[in-house]
């Protein structure tokens, strides 16, 4: 549990070999076949989904498939069968699964169908990160942010167990847009401005640190596509 909750990413390689092999998928013409038992794709998602609703309020666990071939995520349809439904993951145009299975469907271990075939060549990563857990929008309190970071250190603290001291502690929180990041401000309780760093695509703000701890909130020319936490 320790080794996957308690880092901001944990990329696991999927050896993506049949244990069996089914038609070809009518509408992509790809080869479907088993990729594994669901639980492997989703690590520790069962432990999260057990933390009480306000132990987790303000952060998530996302998972993040990728293609070591440049396959794009629009092409990977992966699915399984729960309580007699076919259950497709949602992945979007980052590789982002958007439809995560919940305790049960977890539990009762199904195997994980891709429309992708059988390739030695052929390898994906699945990575597993921490999010800040309330909508996405073009400002930020400077508390609620902390709020995500508390929780998620939390999580990994307990996760830890006696090892808690070499686990990593989450500081940073890391704001990703499509393009060109906008204008990225601090703002103090008197309106007082301060940019923030910015590189590329993406904006930094540490809410722990002591010249943060007079910031109100986080304003942004337009809102961002994700938010995660770093260390």
């Amino acid at each position: 549990m320790m080794r996957a909750f308690a880092a901001l990413t944990a990329a696991i390689m999927l050896g993506l070999h049949p244990a069996s092999a089914g038609a070809a998928d009518d509408e992509a013409g790809d080869a479907e076949r088993i990729a594994g038992p669901l639980p492997r794709f989703f690590p520790h998602l069962d432990n999260y989904l057990e933390l009480p609703a306000d132990r987790r309020s303000h952060f998530r666990l996302a998972y993040v498939i990728g293609s070591d071939d440049g396959i794009p995520p629009e092409e990977i349809r992966m699915w399984y069968e729960h309580d007699g439904e076919t259950r497709p993951f949602g992945i979007d145009a980052t590789g982002r699964i958007t439809r995560l299975p919940g305790i049960e469907a977890l539990a009762a271990e199904p195997d994980v169908w891709i429309n992708q075939p059988d390739d030695d060549d052929a390898r994906f990563s699945l990575t597993m990160q921490f999010e800040y857990g309330r909508p996405l929008a073009d400002r930020y309190a400077r508390e609620e942010l902390a709020r995500g970071i508390e929780q998620a250190n939390r999580a990994i603290r307990q996760a830890a167990g006696v090892a808690a001291l070499f686990a990593p502690n989450m500081k940073t929180v890391v704001f990703i847009f499509d393009g060109t990041a906008p204008e990225a401000w601090a703002v103090d309780a008197e309106g007082e401005r301060t940019p923030l760093t910015v590189q590329e695509n993406r904006a930094f703000f540490r809410p722990g640190d002591r010249s943060s701890r007079s910031v109100d909130h986080l304003e942004f020319g337009h809102a961002p596509r994700r938010v995660l936490f770093d260390s």
